[in-house]
């Protein structure tokens, strides 16, 4: 079985003519641009970017669809360095590591250092995810491909407690939202029997709630409402001034050992279901501060501070992609969307993906390439006018961004009830991130809900009893892993809480 998901040189050379085609090519370029300009606006992100532009991808062919959200995921997750250093605002959250060191070089007048430094470091990161993706995502599917009834339903329930235990301050809290989430998919008539299940006597619900209408609600619809809330006492920020555009060869030379060292971590830490960027930039941080012989200068406006977070946090994009192609996994919110502009072309992750539609898996890896040149080119070619986005004021970008939203999603299907759908997520999304429950289980559990449904309600109908998920082997791995996810997690909370509770008062 290995072999069939093995490298295939016609395939991929018919997916390289596709990629390169000159419609395609503008569509990388467009979406690579669009996603900087996203990125580099406080508060939006490449989830919310994603969400937007899946509807507008249905027309399309599956690999130019899913090249163009892929282009989009590249460039706001680069983007968001440019605030980071600018104004000490990531304008994503993978960039939080970079303002350490960034934006005291922008307060020196080296902003257009740390800025070109940031993005080489970008684009090596991406390719080296790149390169470990096309490699490692074939292996990881052929060991998916043995997967039945009882190791589909270990595998995502550890990846819902798993995501639970790493989303927020509480893994209760994660938990709840994880389950909320499989319970929302539960909404509609049961595929296995036919049976209506909350409809409410309406037949508007027959259907349950479709999975575009639903992202876009929890993370465009959430966040337009978390800026309108915040847009009276948010601060009207100046751009620093950019100086240069063009990173020093003595600089990247020296920290060639950084760029390897921060890009393996980076897509380690992308394929652990959502840890993300933000995490793999702040651990690669500590490990280049550790490694280094100036240490002390870290937080002080040093480039290597900056190297090791953004290239780390752009490794995380191919660590994610690696998981959510292989397993179906998301290994970030953003790749939970990724995962509805597959469903929305028919296609399903995971091992049978590779055999069954391989050139659309070709198209995404040459994107991640062609995407990190192009990610490149516009940051260092139009850095100073990037920077003025900052500057674009929300009264005129928030309405338009709902607006897009909407007709995105009443495009699909031609039905106001999607709106409602999307509007109602959206009041769900914006009620859970106030009260400080994270959205990411919520999303896992939903998508993940007809999957554990499915593979458990035949696991039952064939063995009569759940004890397969103890017996096989593949199954037992994973059941082991949650257990053992869920006592880390408690024991590193415990530990964390004596720590502060031993801390002498001030």
């Amino acid at each position: 079985m290995g072999e069939m998901i093995g490298f295939d040189s016609a395939v991929l050379l018919e997916a390289l003519s596709r990629v390169l085609d000159p419609f395609n090519i503008l569509i990388v370029f467009l979406g690579v641009a669009g996603g900087i300009i996203i990125g580099i606006i406080p508060g939006m992100g490449a989830t919310m970017a994603i969400a937007i532009l899946i509807p507008f991808t249905f027309t399309m062919l599956p690999e130019t669809g899913m090249a163009l959200l892929v282009a989009v995921y590249i460039g706001s997750v680069s983007g968001g360095c440019l605030t980071a250093i600018l104004i000490r605002l990531p304008g994503t959250p993978a960039s939080v590591a970079t303002l350490l060191d960034g934006f005291p070089m922008a307060t020196q007048g080296k902003a257009g250092q740390a800025i070109s430094n940031a993005v080489v470091a970008s684009f090596f990161g991406t390719i080296i995810s790149g390169i470990i993706l096309i490699f490692s995502a074939p292996l990881l599917a052929a060991f998916a491909l043995k997967f039945h009834f009882a190791e589909y339903v270990a595998v995502c329930v550890f990846a819902l407690t798993a995501i639970s235990a790493v989303s927020g301050s509480s893994m209760a809290k994660g938990l709840l939202t994880g389950m909320l989430g499989v319970l929302l998919a539960t909404f509609g008539i049961s595929e296995e029997d036919g049976v209506p299940r909350f409809n409410f006597g309406s037949d508007m619900f027959l259907g349950g709630f479709t999975f575009l209408p639903a992202l876009m609600g929890l993370f465009a619809v959430s966040q337009i409402m978390v800026e309108v809330a915040n847009m009276k006492s948010a601060k009207k920020v100046k751009a620093i001034s950019i100086e240069s555009i063009l990173p020093s060869l003595t600089s990247i030379r020296q920290n060639l050992g950084n760029y390897l060292r921060s890009g393996l971590i980076g897509t380690v830490i992308g394929v652990i279901p959502a840890v993300g960027g933000a995490t793999a930039g702040l651990i690669s941080y500590a490990q280049a501060k550790n490694a280094s012989k100036e240490g002390e200068k870290f937080g002080t406006g040093h480039i290597p501070g900056i190297v090791a977070s953004e290239t780390a946090n752009n490794a995380a994009i191919g660590g994610a992609l690696i998981i959510m192609l292989t397993l179906g996994i998301p290994g970030d919110p953003a790749t939970a969307v990724l995962i509805g502009g597959l469903m929305i072309h028919g296609l399903e992750p995971g091992p049978r993906l590779f055999m069954s539609y391989p050139e659309v898996l070709y198209a995404i890896y040459l994107t991640v390439f062609l995407g990190a040149f192009f990610m490149m080119f516009v940051l260092l070619a139009f850095m100073r006018p990037l920077a003025k986005v900052m500057e674009l004021p929300k009264e005129i970008l928030l309405p338009l961004l709902f607006v897009l939203a909407a007709t995105g999603v009443y495009s699909t299907n031609n039905r106001v009830f999607d709106i409602l759908v999307m509007c109602g997520f959206g009041c769900l999304g914006y009620i859970l991130e106030r009260m400080r429950y994270p959205l990411a289980p919520l999303v896992l559990g939903f998508v993940l809900g007809p999957l554990i449904e499915g593979n458990f309600r035949k696991m039952l109908g064939q063995y009569g009893d759940v004890w397969p998920l103890f017996t096989q082997p593949i199954a037992l791995m994973f059941m082991v892993l949650t257990l053992g996810s869920i006592l880390w997690t408690i024991r590193t909370r415990w530990k964390a809480a004596n720590a502060s509770a031993q801390e002498p008062s001030p």
